[in-house]
């Protein structure tokens, strides 16, 4: 190879989604995409020495999911940068122009002869530097170095060259190998915090190791000024490659998925490994190109909608956020059993050259948006040292005092999360227990949830995760569900339950295709199933046994149990609206020890007042709202969080001063407060075993109805049956089951041993060879009775839409604040939708306090 043709560069590096920054702080937008080498490095996360196998090279393939892998993006950084001359240098004179570059010091200095200051032009007018930073250049001696046959340096870019395009799909160049080789690294004093320049060493790499204990010599000295440079917002304008991070723990989730210089780290410093990570059976923190979206998982290519109105700036090239944000939510999803901290996350922040400067500052801002939107720490951690609410506002001194109404999984978690937000927070509850709908009842010698018990989805599920952190314990759940016909005592026909299952579910389709299509106004669910139903049955031409509709009762039973409501009182428009968007993934799975620990964490430390029901707000004052209880008693907050059931809204229980917004009015006319019984028998046998799979267990069996009468009867039965083995002699046999739709009222209208003989009844039917013994025990939920709850869950009555749930979710005045089930449209009728409607009003409090605050300050 001729010296001509090896100093002939590739053409400029393409950054993903226009990575540069000269682009930043231009108009938002409302939609954003961004689109092995070396010794492995240990993992601060479990402090466990990394795997040191070499990963194998990743296949490239198309990514359905990221509009980077749709088409080539071309470099916008500056049109000078695309038209590199014959010896691969890009004309960059006007950048030094643009950017005021004063300190023009070649800031390698790999030959002997380098110059030691450079000048812009000299003599000749040929350009003799290489532009990568304001306060970064190359001089033209050193760059021969590099790139020359025979010189030094040669060698080793020809073989980074190589690495980079197996791992890449864009072209490298010069710049991009000096930023990710050879700049000096500027690691932050442990003590002191200030920005140091290490001196240049080829074998050394820095590590969160490194940084955890680096001390530098003289920490009463200042920072160097190009330092303070580094640390302006606009600094990143003036780079000419793209600042990708360095063995990012990212790149644990995302390597073999994504490209990874696409979303912000480097393709060839990838070495974070971790032997085992323990959150992965229950959390997922990115979406794969080859799953299904699901609830909590961020594509690491895009920039959310909150993300881009919360910074504007990087709406345009994301790239640099992107890499902050998927650095932070991986650290957290690595170790969620501990607080994590900015200064845990500057430590695996790993670049050369000052823009780590740059980052580091940067990633306070991004850091303390993802902990006020309660995307990283929440859950059952350790207080932080300094409240986020200190952190973003220091100098504010008004005290911002919360009150929240409600004492159930919402208001304990608002109340919780806004204390480790250093806001002072009373819970005033109406009952004279924690918990609401989160009841367990031991008296059978097992939990026995009255209410919520059910995890739907245990991947990314923030239920899941307080499991974990406090060691609760929750059983995931089979799919298999044998089904016994209550007519003949015998299982179903698997024929006739695989036609039945496809019936139904084309009925559902067929429903779907209705919404999409059709524009005439809403009916019940119950009326478009039972046409579509006559319809399909007339157009196909089989016999329709009566086994079929059995079958088809016990479907529509299941449907029932969902909404919590007989199906003529349910929107066939917007039933099932919230499925539009990614749901909890992974298996369903129920809280084999009841909810009661999870309460109990959730109420540690907080100041609440029990037997309390407020029955007035006044919010009409500038600057307060007024409560007064039943029991005379008056308080007063800044700001009011109103977490109460659905039910307690429509029977007017709280009066407002003023009155409700036609809004929430429209609402609350709108949203149905659905209705379930449970009840739960012990007995002393466990006559159901024929029934058990071969571990000697089963979850559950379902009862087909013998009609439509009593498809809302005992539907299915849930074997909570003590599984230990480490007292075999004490085992308790326990089944459970529900009434809803047209039977939940027997709870009132029949007394609890009326009940428990219809529900020994429906098990007699089911095994009529069996004699089923009498009942030891029993347990039957009266929700419906409860003045101050009321009721299971909410749903879309005829002519309510997905708009409702967020109708009723919104904000009065910045002053009255909601949150439960019935408040997220997304994520309704669940305890996990409750706890993560918590979360997103203590964030919207926060904001709100803030925005009122003069000057109004920034997340830094």
């Amino acid at each position: 190879m001729s010296e001509q043709e090896s100093s002939s560069e590739p053409q400029e590096f393409i950054l993903p989604s226009s990575t540069s920054a000269s682009n930043l702080l231009l108009t938002p937008r409302k939609t954003s995409s961004a689109s092995q080498n070396g010794t492995p490095i240990k993992s601060e996360t479990n402090g466990t020495s990394s795997c040191s196998a070499t990963p194998e090279k990743r296949e490239k393939y198309h990514r359905e999911s990221a509009e980077v892998a749709k088409k080539k993006i071309k470099l916008d950084i500056n049109p000078l940068l695309d038209s590199p001359d014959k010896n691969g240098n890009s004309e960059v004179e006007n950048l030094c122009e643009q950017y005021e570059c004063s300190n023009r010091n070649c800031c390698l200095q790999l030959n002997p002869s380098c110059t030691a200051k450079i000048t812009c032009k000299p003599e000749g007018g040929e350009t003799e530097y290489f532009h990568l930073t304001k306060c970064e250049h190359i001089c033209m001696i050193c760059c021969e170095d590099l790139k020359r046959v025979g010189r030094p340096m040669f060698e080793r870019y020809v073989e980074w060259k190589r690495n980079w395009v197996e791992a890449s799909r864009c072209t490298p160049n010069l710049r991009v190998f000096i930023c990710e080789q050879l700049l000096p690294f500027y690691p932050n004093c442990s003590k002191c915090g200030k920005f140091r320049k290490l001196a240049a060493d080829e074998t050394f790499l820095l590590s969160t190791d490194f940084l955890n204990s680096y001390a530098c010599e003289t920490c009463d000295e200042p920072e160097d000024t190009v330092i303070e440079e580094a640390k302006k917002i606009t600094f990143i304008q003036s780079i000419s490659a793209p600042p990708l991070l360095h063995d990012a723990p990212a790149v644990h989730y995302l390597r073999g998925e994504y490209y990874l210089d696409e979303v912000g780290f480097s393709p060839v410093n990838d070495r974070f490994y971790i032997d085992d990570c323990p959150t992965k059976k229950f959390m997922s923190p990115f979406n794969m190109p080859t799953e299904q979206s699901m609830a909590f998982s961020v594509r690491p290519d895009v920039m959310e909608y909150d993300e881009v109105h919360s910074f504007p700036e990087y709406s345009i090239e994301p790239v640099p956020f992107l890499a902050m944000r998927n650095s932070i939510i991986a650290l957290w999803n690595l170790n969620p059993f501990d607080r994590l901290t900015y200064e845990h996350c500057l430590r695996s922040l790993i670049c050369r050259g000052l823009i780590r400067i740059w980052y580091a500052t940067q990633l306070k801002r991004v850091f303390n948006y993802l902990e006020l939107k309660s995307v990283i720490n929440y859950g059952f951690i350790p207080s932080p040292k300094v409240p986020l609410l200190k952190r973003i506002h220091p100098c504010e001194k008004r005290q911002l005092d919360v009150i929240v109404i409600g004492a159930g999984v919402s208001g304990l978690g608002v109340a919780r999360q806004l204390r480790s937000f250093g806001v002072k927070v009373t819970v005033l509850e109406a009952k004279s227990r924690t918990g609401g709908r989160m009841q367990d009842d031991w008296s059978l010698g097992v939990a026995v949830g009255c209410g919520a018990q059910l995890i739907t989805g245990i991947v990314n599920n923030p239920i899941v995760l307080m499991c974990e952190q406090a060691k609760v314990k929750y059983r995931p759940l089979g799919d298999d569900c044998p089904l016994i016909d209550s007519c003949i005592g015998r299982h179903v026909n698997a024929a006739a339950d695989r036609i039945t299952d496809e019936h139904f579910n084309s009925i559902l389709d067929a429903i779907g295709q209705w919404k999409l299509k059709s524009k005439i106004g809403d009916i019940s669910l119950m009326e478009q199933i039972k046409l579509v139903h006559e319809k399909l049955l007339s157009s196909v031409g089989f016999r329709w046994t009566n086994e079929m509709e059995r079958l088809f009762q016990w479907q529509l039973g299941n449907v029932e149990f969902s909404c919590g409501s007989r199906l003529s009182d349910v929107s066939a428009r917007n039933w099932d609206q919230n499925e539009c968007v990614g749901q909890f993934a992974g298996e369903h799975a129920i809280l084999a020890e009841g909810s009661s620990e999870i309460i109990r964490k959730l109420s540690e430390g907080l100041d609440i007042r029990c037997s309390n029901p407020v029955v007035s707000i006044d919010y009409s004052k500038p600057d307060k709202v007024i409560l007064h209880t039943e029991n005379g008693r008056k308080y007063q907050a800044n700001k009011v969080i109103l977490s109460v059931p659905l039910a307690v809204y429509h029977r007017g229980i709280i009066q407002f001063e003023p009155e409700l917004p036609e809004d929430k009015s429209e609402a609350l006319r709108n949203l149905g407060a659905g209705l379930i019984e449970k009840v739960a028998v012990k007995f002393p046998r466990k006559f159901w075993a024929d029934l058990l799979r071969k571990d000697g267990t089963i979850d559950y069996f379902g009862n087909v109805p013998k009609s439509s009468a009593e498809r809302g009867l005992f539907n299915m039965f849930y074997d909570f049956s003590s599984r230990s083995s480490t007292n075999p002699k004490n085992q308790q046999y326990v089944l459970m089951s529900y009434v809803c739709g047209d039977s939940v009222d027997i709870v009132n209208t029949k007394t609890d041993v009326e009940v428990i003989e219809l529900f020994v009844e429906a098990l007699q039917e089911l095994f009529p060879d069996e004699t089923i013994p009498i009942p030891t025990g029993y347990v039957v939920t009266h929700w419906g009775r409860d003045l101050y709850i009321g009721m299971s869950y909410s749903y879309l009555k005829v002519g309510g839409t997905g708009d409702h749930y967020d109708m009723l979710a919104k904000p009065i005045e910045n002053k009255l604040f909601f949150c439960g089930e019935a408040t997220n449209r997304f994520f309704p009728q669940t305890m996990t939708g409750a706890f993560v409607s918590a979360q997103r009003e203590a964030g919207k409090v926060i904001e709100s306090y803030l925005s009122e605050a003069m000057p109004p300050p920034k997340l830094e």
